[in-house]
């Protein structure tokens, strides 16, 4: 449901798969043994400033952002996903921003007779070094690792059709230099047959000792004592059983050495493929 700086995944790609696959979609069993998803978003964002910033001080862009991802679930409980993201900013052209990899695990399912739900894994992603001389680029350095872990339960009233699962959320990590950081997270999800509405509160916290930006000689955000709490919420649709559609808006409600008053949209398209 969580997992830090992955959540924003282009409609395109898939427009291009064979008419034949809406059939095998609709054919989906709830319970397959194993599942391919393809993930993609694409988000714009527009970045005013960037708080405690110098040299200069009103550094300013839009950010066009896609990415790519996928996964695989199996009956085990067990998820492992790739990811690849890239943007374009004032300071960067469009290319490669990261690209990385998560093993998931579920550990407890309140659907399958647990009081509370219980997610856990670890993420790792790379960054290329000249991304990391934009301060829009949200990591530490160049290797990033980290451990997350999310509670929820589900509330299911009207016969399976209302359902409303909040949730608890937090991703502990450290680069190969630098300070670790830690980013937890609250929300919502209330869910009426086909369609869902989500409401989060994200915070990401540095923990490093400096309280300033250099934008023209910034190098990631190791070192660095940065702050952000984000509202974001977003509609979505599923369908074939597996499959998801959302749209959303998301907001900076706070920043300190970071970029601040960040605020845009992003449409996501979550589309399951049939294994065996």
């Amino acid at each position: 449901m969580y997992l830090k700086k992955i959540k924003l995944k282009v409609l395109g790609l898939f427009i291009l798969l064979p008419v034949q696959l809406t059939g095998a979609l609709g054919d989906l069993e709830p319970n397959m043994p194993y599942l391919i998803h393809l993930d993609a978003t694409y988000s714009f964002a527009n970045i005013p400033r960037i708080q405690g910033a110098v040299n200069p001080v009103n550094y300013r862009t839009n950010e066009n952002k896609l990415t790519l991802s996928s996964w695989m679930s199996t009956m085990s409980y067990l998820e492992f996903g790739t990811l690849f993201e890239f943007n374009q900013t004032v300071k960067l052209p469009f290319n490669l921003e990261s690209g990385g990899f998560y093993l998931k695990k579920a550990f407890l399912d309140d659907l399958s007779g647990d009081f509370l739900s219980f997610d856990g894994g670890l993420l790792v992603q790379f960054v290329p070094t000249n991304r990391l001389r934009d301060p829009i680029t949200p990591y530490n350095d160049v290797a990033n690792f980290s451990l997350f872990g999310e509670i929820f339960k589900n509330f299911v009233f009207d016969r399976s059709n209302l359902c409303f699962t909040p949730y608890l959320a937090a991703d502990f990590g450290i680069a190969n230099r630098g300070y670790p950081w830690l980013d937890p997270a609250v929300g919502g999800r209330l869910s009426y047959n086909r369609l869902s509405f989500d409401l989060s509160i994200l915070g990401t916290f540095g923990f490093g000792n400096l309280t300033g930006i250099n934008v023209n000689a910034f190098r990631g955000y190791a070192m660095t004592a940065y702050r952000a709490i984000d509202l974001e919420l977003f509609l979505g649709y599923s369908f074939a059983e597996e499959g998801f559609l959302s749209v959303g808006y998301f907001g900076r409600l706070f920043a300190r050495a970071f970029p601040q008053d960040r605020q845009g949209f992003f449409i996501q398209l979550d589309l399951p493929l049939p294994v065996f």
